[in-house]
């Protein structure tokens, strides 16, 4: 089966919709300065709705939020699209974005992590079947740091609600392979995460701000020899030459499914429940090469029953109005 996102043809295979997420993105960033929109919010979630979609990730910079439209009126705003998750019976990732959490910050702002995590949990604990917490997204501490942050933040959301699942990945933005090596926290209604954006030079390729290792641009999956572009004389010297020169033995999906085992592998061996809340690649790529890609990865996660979520709705990974097929 073929699924067509947002095109007539996806009307016809609604009923056959393979569960893939989605994220809404926008409000996770705050140098737009732009105060969260519930009406925009639960008009997008209306237009997945009926295309099918019933998995939704809500990235959201907290933080910036509370401060620009004050925490009450915020809180009131995020139940009203939980209600309408809930009156759909969809089911909605919350995800808390902290762009300052960093090795360097010492994470000094946990307390703050935790009061926010303390009002939504008590504000939106009775939503449970419906909702689940993402702690942070993309944490970028040093794992030992990591660790004692997610039992601050998890101790402090279970004195409000014991029964929301709550996703925990792991350093180095949600590697893998940082992944791979954890030892499993001793909590209940846990889910563990990753973000899966391989192979980098084809899911980035001529992303300005990720700098010169993905200026090589035009570059076709799953790979072929005879349309491969030359390297961008820029990316010498970056981690792009050396992804360059293996791309040819990572662009398939054989290659895709070997990397994802690292951790589908790890989360069999510790009995544990695993997704993907982000993948995607953006969208000034060819479309058949997206197409395809995206056909490669769901594959793949579909056949070691991991759910995941597509970055992103709309924006510069977006396929709103697009012809991006799934299979």
């Amino acid at each position: 089966m073929i699924l067509v996102l947002f095109s007539n043809t996806f009307l016809q295979a609604q009923q056959k919709n393979l569960g893939v997420g989605i994220n809404l993105t926008g409000y996770e960033r705050f140098w737009d300065e732009k105060t969260i929109d519930y009406k925009s919010v639960i008009t997008d979630i209306d237009m997945l709705y009926r295309e099918g979609i019933r998995d939704i990730r809500l990235p959201i910079a907290f933080e910036y939020q509370f401060k620009s439209n004050s925490k009450k009126r915020f809180l009131k705003d995020l139940k009203k699209i939980v209600k309408h998750i809930k009156k759909k019976n969809m089911n909605l990732i919350i995800c808390y974005f902290d762009s300052s959490l960093d090795k360097d910050s010492n994470y000094t702002n946990v307390d703050i992590i935790k009061s926010n995590w303390k009002s939504i949990s008590k504000k939106l604990k009775k939503y449970s079947k419906y909702i689940y917490y993402e702690l942070v997204n993309e944490p970028n501490l040093y794992p030992v740091q990591w660790d004692a942050m997610v039992h601050e933040v998890v101790s402090e959301i279970r004195k409000e609600d014991q029964d929301t699942k709550i996703l925990i990945g792991a350093t180095n933005y949600n590697s893998i392979y940082e992944l791979s090596r954890k030892t499993p926290f001793l909590y209940k209604n846990i889910v563990y995460i990753f973000h899966f954006y391989e192979p980098f030079i084809f899911t980035h390729q001529g992303a300005d701000w990720v700098g010169n290792q993905t200026k090589t641009v035009n570059i076709p999956y799953p790979y072929n020899a005879a349309k491969m572009p030359s390297m961008d004389l820029k990316t010498s010297g970056t981690p792009g030459e050396i992804n360059y020169k293996d791309y040819k033995d990572m662009a398939n999906k054989t290659a895709l499914g070997h990397k994802i085992d690292i951790v589908a592998n790890w989360a069999k061996q510790h009995q544990v429940e695993l997704w993907c809340t982000e993948f995607g690649c953006i969208n000034s790529i060819d479309p058949e090469y997206r197409r395809q890609y995206f056909k490669d990865v769901i594959g793949v996660f579909k056949d070691r029953n991991i759910k995941c979520y597509l970055w992103e709705y709309k924006g510069n990974f977006g396929v709103y109005k697009s012809d991006v097929f799934f299979n």
